[in-house]
C-alpha cells in the first residue's frame, strides 16, 4: 500500500474551521424561523451545492437549502437541539472539510417527509461533510438517518435489522468535538491505519465468504478485540470481529461480490488527532447478485452507494466506527421503496380510517 500523504495542516486555522461550522450549525437550529433565510445566505456560498439523503437528495441554492433541509427540520422538532458527537478537520485535495456526526434532539411535533410525527422525543442521527471556504459552507453532504427515525414512530419497512436498533453512543472517550491541537504524526497515523483496514478489505475476491476468505482478510490485525461498529438504520450495531462479521460484513459480502471503490465520488479523507473520517456519494458500487442482504432477494442490478465512516483510533488498532449509509437510496436502486412501504402501514394503523370503518 502507497503511504497516504498526510497534508499538514496549521493548528489554529483548523481549529477555527471546526468553531466556525459549530457556530453555523447551532445558528441554523436556534434562530427563529421567520430569521432562518437570512442565516442561510449567511451560512452558504450563494453558488454553494447540498446533497441530502433520499428522498431530499441533491440541493442548489440559498431558498432551496431552506425550503428542503432546514425549514422541514425545524419544523418537525419543534424544540430542537443539535448535539456534536465529533466534529473532525483537515485537509483533503487540497480543500478544508469538516466532518460532524451526532444527534438532533427534540419533540416530533410534526410530519417530515410522510413520517407521521409522535408527539414525543426522537434522537436523530446526523452525520456531514463539509467543504468550508472564506467561513462559509462551499458544499456539504448531509446524511439523516430517515429509516431509524421511521422506527423511533413505530414503523420499520424492511426486513428486521440483524444487528442491534439502537441509539448511537457517542465515542466512549467524549472527546470527539476536537478544540485542540492535535499532533500531526498521531493524525497521520491514524488515518494510515484506517486505510490499510481499506486496504484489507479488497483482498476479498468475491467467492464465498467462507472462514478461510475472511481470515486471508486479516481484519483481526486492524481492529480492537471489543471494537463496536454503528451501522445505520436498517443493518444496525454491532460488536467484536464475530458480530461485525455476522450481522453486517458475510451478509454485505454475499450480496454485493464485485463490490469496488473509486475516487470519483469520494469527498472527504482526514485524520485528526486518533479520529478519522472518510467519505463517498456514489463511490462504492456493485452489482447486487446475492440475496437477503436488508431482506431482499437478488435483483442484478448496479447499485452506487452513499456512505461515511467515523473512526476512533488507539495507539494500534481501530476502536470505534460510526457508519452513516443512504440505506433508503441503496433499497431504491434495488426496488424497494420505503417511504412508499412507510406510508402503506401508516394507511393500514391509520386511527381516524379504524375509527371511521368502526361507525
Amino acid at each position: 500500500m502507497t503511504t497516504y500523504q498526510y497534508t499538514p495542516v496549521d493548528q489554529f486555522t483548523n481549529i477555527a474551521s471546526k468553531q466556525r461550522l459549530i457556530d453555523i450549525m447551532q445558528s441554523l437550529v436556534n434562530v427563529p424561523l421567520s430569521q432562518l433565510r437570512d442565516v442561510v445566505a449567511e451560512s452558504y456560498h450563494a453558488d454553494a451545492s447540498v446533497n441530502v439523503t433520499h428522498p431530499i437528495n441533491g440541493l442548489s441554492g440559498l431558498d432551496s437549502f431552506t425550503k428542503k433541509l432546514w425549514e422541514p427540520l425545524r419544523t418537525a422538532l419543534s424544540d430542537v437541539e443539535r448535539r456534536d458527537d465529533i466534529v473532525a478537520g483537515g485537509i483533503y485535495r487540497d480543500v478544508n472539510w469538516i466532518g460532524c456526526l451526532g444527534h438532533y434532539l427534540g419533540t416530533f411535533e410534526n410530519d417530515w417527509l410522510g413520517i407521521p410525527a409522535t408527539h414525543g422525543v426522537v434522537a436523530v442521527r446526523y452525520a456531514e461533510g463539509h467543504e468550508l471556504r472564506d467561513g462559509k459552507i462551499a458544499k456539504s453532504y448531509v446524511f439523516i438517518d430517515f429509516l431509524d427515525l421511521m422506527r423511533q414512530a413505530g414503523y420499520f419497512p424492511i426486513a428486521p435489522s440483524l444487528g442491534r436498533e439502537m441509539r448511537w453512543m457517542p465515542p466512549r472517550t467524549h472527546d470527539g468535538v476536537i478544540l485542540a491541537p492535535q499532533d500531526k504524526a498521531t493524525s497521520q497515523a491514524s488515518i494510515e491505519r484506517v486505510l490499510r483496514m481499506h486496504a484489507a478489505l479488497g483482498y476479498y475476491t468475491g467467492g464465498a465468504p467462507t472462514r478461510e476468505a475472511l481470515d486471508a482478510m486479516k481484519m483481526v490485525e486492524h481492529w480492537h478485540p471489543d471494537f463496536m461498529w454503528y451501522g445505520a438504520g436498517g443493518i444496525g450495531t454491532t460488536r467484536g470481529l464475530k458480530g461485525f462479521e455476522d450481522h453486517h460484513q458475510i451478509p454485505f459480502l454475499v450480496a454485493f461480490p464485485d463490490r469496488k471503490g473509486s475516487d470519483i465520488g469520494h469527498f472527504i479523507r482526514i485524520g485528526d488527532g486518533h479520529y478519522v473520517v472518510t467519505g463517498g456519494w456514489g463511490y462504492l458500487q456493485a452489482t447486487h447478485t446475492g440475496n437477503n442482504f436488508l431482506g431482499v432477494p437478488a435483483t442484478g442490478k448496479p447499485v452506487a452507494m452513499r456512505v461515511m465512516d467515523f473512526y476512533r483510533c488507539d495507539e494500534n488498532t481501530i476502536v470505534e466506527n460510526w457508519v452513516p449509509f443512504d440505506i433508503p437510496h441503496l433499497l431504491l436502486q434495488m426496488g424497494v421503496d420505503v417511504f412508499g412501504r412507510m406510508r402503506h402501514q401508516y394507511r393500514q394503523n391509520d386511527p381516524i380510517q379504524v375509527s371511521e370503518w368502526m361507525l
